[in-house]
C-alpha cells in the first residue's frame, strides 16, 4: 500500500527515465526525418522550404528547429547534456505550438505543446541518475539517489 502513497529514489529515476527516452526517441525520430530524410521524412531541403514558404520562418531558424529536434533528441536518449537540450527543445516545441495554434489545439498545437511540457519536466528534474550526465559525474555526489 505505502508503493501507492510514498516513491522512492528508484522509481522517481525510472520514471524519468521512461519520460526522457519517450520524449527523446520522437524527437530523434522526427529530427531524423527533417534532416536527413529518414523515417519517411523530407530531408533537409525540403523541410526548409516548407518552413519558409508555407510558415514564413527564416532559414536559419528553420534549421535551428530541425537540428534542435535532431540532436536534442539524441541527447535526451542518452542522457548527456540533458537540461541544455531540455531547454532548447522545450523553446523549440513553444514556438512550433504557437506557430500551429491557428490550425487548432487539436489539429497541430497539441503535439508540440505536449513536447514543450514534458521537456520542461526533464529540464526541472534534470537527467536523474540512469544518464551519462549522472553517469560522467558519478565521481562526485550523487543527489539523485537521496530523493525519497
Amino acid at each position: 500500500m505505502s508503493l501507492m502513497i510514498k516513491t522512492n529514489a528508484t522509481l522517481l529515476n525510472i520514471s524519468l527515465l521512461l519520460l526522457r527516452l519517450t520524449v527523446g526517441i520522437i524527437l530523434f525520430l522526427a529530427g531524423a526525418g527533417k534532416v536527413l530524410g529518414w523515417f519517411g521524412g523530407q530531408g533537409i531541403d525540403a523541410t526548409i522550404d516548407i518552413f519558409v514558404s508555407q510558415m514564413g520562418i527564416h532559414p536559419i531558424l528553420a534549421y535551428l528547429s530541425c537540428y534542435t529536434e535532431f540532436i536534442g533528441g539524441f541527447l535526451l536518449i542518452v542522457g548527456l547534456l540533458t537540461r541544455p537540450a531540455a531547454f532548447a527543445i522545450t523553446i523549440n516545441m513553444l514556438v512550433a505550438a504557437l506557430v500551429t495554434l491557428p490550425n487548432g489545439f487539436l489539429k497541430g498545437a497539441s503535439y508540440p505543446f505536449s513536447m514543450m511540457v514534458s521537456s520542461l519536466i526533464i529540464l526541472l528534474a534534470g537527467p536523474m541518475a540512469y544518464s551519462l550526465d549522472a553517469w560522467l559525474l558519478s565521481g562526485r555526489k550523487n543527489r539523485y539517489s537521496k530523493i525519497s
